[in-house]
């Protein structure tokens, strides 16, 4: 509130000049609609979590948040909205919601918010309806649109706000239709709370790429809002819808989630690993010992352990995950872990087994998929001496039916189930310990999917890699004891990599001191 002004302005002048400046000061005369049962037309209320989003919005130009419902987002965002729209020359603000109906609604709050400010603040209105505010002295306009194919095109935003980013149906086309015009220098705020009914959307993929994507991601619980305690979720439950569509579960989870992983995982209706369990897991995550490569090592090898391995290849394009864990065979724990989604099969097994030397060579299953073919036979050519093997069918010379010894761990239906089985069971009964927290989080996204009759899968989007490597160094538990002793590098298998390290993007770069002594 301004109370001196400068010579030659007037106060009113002054405030304006003031609010022209910052978003924050501008707030002080913001009044808001409060829903019944609540007290009409009331200041804005700055609570800490608002101010924290406010200076967001003044660092960064890409901006994901994730929400529970009620705790004055959507008040704040028309704020913005409406003030980006008064003091900036030619601004073009678009407001995308899921529907016309939502669309309309948000844009109603930012008519309510400019028809209670101060007279000298309001600015000269050129043109006012249900899906259009345009101010003549700024030839700048807010425009509401409706998430639909063609929503966007041709335009250049100043700013885009997404509302419900999450439950929009044409998602996808919106982002591509306006990402050009804020690559130029505007401003795109994502906001919504969780559809849990959507397993992929590109909300989710966008949030869960912060940073590295130029996203800011923040998420805020139910708890941010005062004057909500235990006690108010509880009630909130009890009154939960209980229909075939939802539930109170699904309804929480959903509206009023706890945590970012409870609003970003499946909804726990389907998620195959219990969620209290995975929740308590997060107590054992620990930040890394040491490091050889690539690989975390988060518990250094001790003399008489046994251990066991597996890994998911990937073609190291930046999608899916190559990852490879060595776990305890005692304890359930991965004591270390590759993982990275630019990594080459062939690289992947030459810097496990670079690994895997440090804990005695234990038996390691990887995943023979197209991928990993690639890593199984790097892993042949340097003759790691404890790959598993599995009976698989074939034919002998002669072209008849035998079932031959094949490396690799084979995933069909029957593997499958037995794989995933034991694993959630493992799990369960908490002899899995995980300290890779990003490990850790793809558990969260492994669903029993309705629409192929509860199989057991990562959710569309997601990545499961992980927890299917672990999964692959369990099963391994069955072969852990067979061997007497420890297995050490062969002059054989020193010969191959030497013949190798100059096909190694690896070996290249270590030579011949890549072992670490611990």
């Amino acid at each position: 509130m301004v109370t001196d002004a400068p010579l030659g302005l007037t106060l009113e002048q002054a405030e304006r000049d003031l609010c022209a400046r910052s978003f924050i000061d501008f707030l002080e005369h913001v009044k808001v609609v409060e829903p019944p049962p609540g007290r009409g037309i009331i200041p804005f209320a700055m609570w800490p979590h608002l101010v924290e989003v406010v200076e967001l919005f003044g660092a960064e130009n890409l901006i994901s948040i994730l929400k529970a419902r009620q705790i004055g987002l959507s008040w704040l965002l028309a704020a913005y909205a409406c003030w980006t729209a008064l003091y900036h020359k030619g601004a073009n603000v678009m407001l995308f919601s899921q529907g016309e109906n939502e669309a309309k609604v948000l844009l109603s709050k930012v008519k309510a918010i400019h028809e209670e400010l101060p007279p000298h603040l309001q600015g000269h209105m050129a043109g006012n309806n249900a899906t259009e505010m345009k101010f003549e002295d700024m030839a700048s306009k807010i425009t509401a649109l409706p998430s639909t194919e063609k929503a966007g095109r041709g335009e250049t935003g100043t700013l885009v706000i997404q509302d419900e980013a999450d439950f929009h149906e044409y998602a996808d086309a919106n982002y591509a239709a306006i990402k050009p015009t804020i690559d130029a220098g505007g401003q795109l705020i994502q906001v919504s709370t969780s559809n849990k009914k959507n397993l992929s959307s590109l909300f989710k993929a966008l949030y869960r790429g912060s940073p590295k994507n130029g996203f800011a991601a923040r998420f805020y619980s139910w708890a941010v809002r005062p004057e909500r305690d235990q006690k108010w979720y509880d009630r909130v439950r009890r009154e939960a819808p209980d229909t075939a569509e939802m539930n109170a579960d699904l309804y929480m989870e959903q509206e009023y989630p706890r945590t970012e992983e409870e609003a970003l995982s499946a909804s726990r209706v389907l998620s195959a690993f219990d969620p209290d369990v995975l929740e308590s897991m997060q107590g054992d995550i620990k930040n890394p010992v040491d490091t050889l490569g690539l690989a975390n090592i988060y518990q250094k090898p001790s003399i008489g352990k046994r251990y066991m391995a597996g890994s998911d290849s990937s073609h190291g394009v930046g999608a899916d995950f190559g990852v490879s864990v060595i776990m305890d065979a005692t304890t359930g724990m991965v004591v270390a872990d590759i993982v990275d989604n630019y990594i080459e099969p062939e690289e992947l097994a030459s810097q496990t087994i670079d690994l895997l030397e440090k804990y005695g060579n234990p038996i390691w299953g990887i995943e023979d998929n197209e991928w990993g073919i690639l890593a199984i036979r790097r892993a042949q050519e340097l003759e790691y001496p404890n790959l598993y093997e599995r009976l698989r069918p074939g034919k002998s010379p002669s072209g008849a039916a035998v079932r031959v010894m094949r490396p690799g761990w084979h995933t069909d239906e029957k593997t499958r189930y037995i794989l995933w089985g034991e694993l959630i069971q493992a799990v369960k009964d908490r002899l899995i310990v995980v300290p890779n927290k990003d490990g850790l989080s793809q558990f969260t996204s492994v669903i029993r999917n309705p629409e192929k009759n509860g199989r057991i899968e990562g959710m569309t989007g997601a990545h499961d890699d992980y927890p299917l490597a672990v999964g692959i160094a369990w099963q391994m538990r069955k072969e852990a004891y067979t061997a007497d002793r420890e297995i050490p590098m062969t002059n054989r298998r020193k010969d191959a990599y030497r013949r190798l390290k100059g096909r190694v993007p690896y070996a290249q770069s270590v030579g011949e001191g890549r072992l670490v002594s611990w």
